[in-house]
């Protein structure tokens, strides 16, 4: 158990693919933890730019730093590498472009001591592609809170809580990644596939004991214009309803039964695909599919004793004049 250990191993896993601009920040705020027992692991997954270079340089300077370079295969395939050597007590995640406070990984393991938890998350702060840190409104975060595995799994499929946040402003508990044969789960990200973050949190939810929440904003997420989450219609725009489909169906055979949190994440999916390619030109059979997955799975939503009545009206219109529902919205910003 981590809670019985003096001074834990921490596994940073790095992916890092064209961001030769911001590596360097990134890589010196994990290097200048005040937290010193880390291993460092900086997957390149065959960047085409200054990165692997950039790599190698740091591995030269900190020996806790381990580079492993290998052929493009996505920020799935980047994470799983890092992941098959991992030798820590705990893990964590921190994308190559954004950076962590000096106290970070200090301040998390002290929690998840103090709380024994296996999972542990922090506040996010955003910055912008120049560095510029965003006021962080610490008086209506979310205050601090401790959830069991239920209510982590039930915020997750609602969208509530930060339960569907990325996997970097967290650590676990080294088990949940641990080869099977050394008493571990061997979670691994699903290659091929964005959204990749839902995918392993649906898995952990149900696994761990207690998921600790505290606001304090140590990590720090650049927001990037040419960004997977920017992108226009591509292979990867349609992830997020595969994923929505991969993960309620592993919650409903481990035990998850309420038909209804189990709708709303899927009909969620749908939504998000769907306001993404709107306004893009999409293929008409391309929405086609998408409203009529919303449509199927609104369905056991419009039911929902917890869903708002003001939310169910914005859905079925959304569903019924995408369009329309898309523009009005965005002209207003929303």
């Amino acid at each position: 158990m981590v809670q019985e250990q003096t001074n834990p191993l921490i596994s940073v896993v790095v992916p890092v693919y064209k961001v030769e601009d911001y590596l360097d920040d990134c890589l010196r705020s994990i290097v200048a933890q005040t937290y010193r027992n880390l291993e460092i692991i900086v997957v390149d997954d065959g960047s085409p730019d200054g990165c692997p270079a950039i790599c190698d340089a740091w591995a030269k300077k900190d020996s806790r730093i381990r580079v492993i370079h290998k052929p493009n295969g996505g920020l799935s395939s980047a994470r799983n590498a890092g992941l098959d050597v991992i030798q820590g007590d705990v893990v964590g995640f921190v994308d190559s472009d954004d950076e962590i406070e000096p106290d970070m990984y200090e301040r998390m393991l002290k929690t998840m001591r103090e709380s024994n938890a296996d999972v542990v998350m922090c506040g996010t702060r955003t910055m912008s592609e120049d560095g510029a840190l965003a006021e962080y409104d610490m008086a209506n975060a979310m205050p601090a809170r401790d959830f069991t595995a239920q209510e982590a799994v039930e915020g997750f499929l609602y969208h509530r809580d930060g339960m569907t946040g990325g996997i970097w402003c967290r650590i676990y508990d080294a088990r949940f990644f641990r080869k099977e044969g050394d008493g571990g789960m061997g979670l691994r990200f699903p290659d091929g596939l964005n959204s990749e973050d839902y995918y392993m949190v649906s898995r952990i939810y149900p696994a761990m004991h207690k998921l600790a929440f505290r606001p304090d904003p140590l990590y720090l997420y650049r927001q990037r214009e040419n960004s997977i989450s920017h992108a226009k219609i591509n292979k990867h725009s349609f992830d997020k309803i595969t994923i929505a489909e991969l993960c309620t169906k592993y919650l409903y055979q481990q035990g998850y039964t309420d038909r209804h949190a189990l709708s709303y994440f899927v009909m969620q999916g749908y939504y998000d695909v769907l306001y993404s390619i709107i306004g893009l030109d999409p293929d008409p059979a391309q929405v086609k599919r998408c409203i009529n997955g919303l449509r199927n799975s609104a369905r056991t939503v419009y039911a929902d004793p917890t869903v708002s009545r003001s939310r169910k009206i914005r859905l079925w219109a959304f569903a019924h004049f995408p369009k329309l529902y898309w523009r009005l919205s965005s002209a207003r910003g929303k």
